[in-house]
């Protein structure tokens, strides 16, 4: 995980920069390196990143790509709820990623079911599924701060669960022959992406696609 711009600048600035770890919220702080939260220090924002600062359990400021220095004048809200003479400032400092995040693993925990003409059927699936940070308030407020999503492992375990069920659910509306499920799974790509998407636009989260790799039958031997 690299901070700033450089030796020189880390020393300055506050900022985030992910090393291919796919993070999808940062609590700026965790990490030792991390430069302490002092009234006017410099916080670098890069692209596809916001900044979010906590205070009290709420969102007090928002800011997208740029320089901002830690003032009272750059973040009055924030300014509203703490004082800048505080060193270091009492508040919270999220990065949020907002680019694609893709290639997540999903799979169905319990099987499926399916009824057809030859009966009911248990299906298993699995694939991939890429997703990112569509409104970034809403995110905090609905995944963050409602739901109690920490970071970027339980944030991905709740999506696999969401995609999951929204392959179940799409399975049991569609209502396709078990013989199509298992041998073309890739049709149902779109239903389970559409319904998935819609769930977590809830909580400002777009799914930009999902992909089924296999289905099967349990094995009853």
């Amino acid at each position: 995980m690299l901070f700033g711009l450089g030796k020189r600048a880390a020393e300055k600035e506050i900022g985030f920069r992910d090393q291919n770890r796919n993070l999808v919220l940062y609590r700026y702080g965790t990490d030792k390196q991390d430069l302490p939260l002092l009234a006017g220090s410099r916080i670098r924002v890069r692209e596809n990143q916001y900044i979010v600062f906590m205070s009290g359990g709420q969102v007090a400021d928002v800011w997208d790509k740029g320089l901002y220095l830690l003032t009272e004048a750059y973040f009055p809200i924030l300014a509203e709820r703490i004082s800048f003479a505080e060193r270091p400032l009492k508040a919270e400092l999220y990065f949020l990623n907002t680019a694609p995040v893709t290639e997540h693993k999903w799979a169905t925990r319990t099987p499926a079911l399916l009824r057809d003409e030859t009966g009911m059927h248990q299906v298993r699936a699995y694939g991939t599924y890429d997703f990112r940070i569509q409104d970034s308030i809403l995110f905090m407020m609905e995944a963050f701060i409602r739901r109690g999503l920490k970071d970027t492992q339980e944030l991905t375990a709740f999506l696999l669960s969401l995609v999951a069920g929204a392959f179940s659910a799409s399975l049991s509306d569609l209502r396709m022959p078990v013989t199509e499920v298992i041998n073309h799974a890739w049709q149902l790509s779109g239903p389970v992406r559409a319904r998935a998407d819609r769930l977590a636009a809830e909580m400002g989260l777009e799914i930009l696609n999902v992909n089924i790799e296999g289905a099967s039958l349990p094995d009853t031997r």
